[in-house]
């Protein structure tokens, strides 16, 4: 037997010997990957199948909430196994994106978010800052306590008719104000007045 043949059969026997002793102790080497199904024990906690005894933690980068019965891949790192992809998922519960306490922040030079039928956001507090802003709707509900809205112009344009309910309404213009129609009605059904230093009729 060549020298060479020894020195590779003893590098092997010493790798089986750690292997073995990993396995004695119950510890897998830093780094390992394993690749396994998600599990949930009585209490309601995500486990590994097989790896019970390790922690189970989600790797930063993995953004994807792990569900019971995904098949991930995660890597050793101590008594700990940190969930680093998710390569299937069997069951219908969407995917879920979470930071958990981190913030996330999306860089681009354009981003486009599309959905085929619904698309939500649910924030305690939104912000939108755009040189330009387009909305194109066929329906738009707005419900809102308060509403301010402060611009140097604004332009609106109905087709048909719009229809204004509240309890009062008042209109202050510091310069002038205009009412013009084809057939134009004042209506008050109890007081109707003009108060002006000239009052121009007809």
């Amino acid at each position: 037997m060549s020298r060479a043949l020894q020195i590779e059969r003893k590098i092997f026997e010493r790798s089986q010997t750690t292997r073995n002793n990993y396995s004695d102790e119950g510890h897998l080497p830093a780094g390992t990957q394993i690749v396994a199904e998600v599990k949930r024990d009585v209490m309601g906690c995500l486990y590994l199948a097989s790896y019970a005894r390790y922690e189970l933690l989600i790797a930063t980068s993995c953004l994807v909430v792990p569900e019971e019965g995904d098949r991930i891949r995660a890597t050793v790192d101590q008594k700990k196994l940190y969930v680093t992809d998710i390569l299937v998922r069997k069951h219908a519960k969407p995917l879920q994106i979470c930071c958990r306490d981190q913030e996330l922040q999306i860089q681009a030079k354009s981003m486009s978010l599309h959905a085929d039928e619904n698309f939500s956001l649910n924030a305690e507090s939104i912000s939108l800052q755009a040189r330009l802003s387009r909305w194109v709707s066929q329906r738009m509900n707005q419900i809102t306590r308060h509403w301010f809205t402060q611009a140097d112009d604004i332009y609106r344009e109905v087709k048909y008719s719009e229809e204004v309910k509240a309890k009062n309404i008042r209109h202050n213009a510091g310069e002038s104000l205009t009412l013009k129609g084809n057939l134009t009605s004042v209506i008050g059904t109890s007081v109707v007045k003009v108060d002006g230093s000239q009052i121009h009729m007809g």
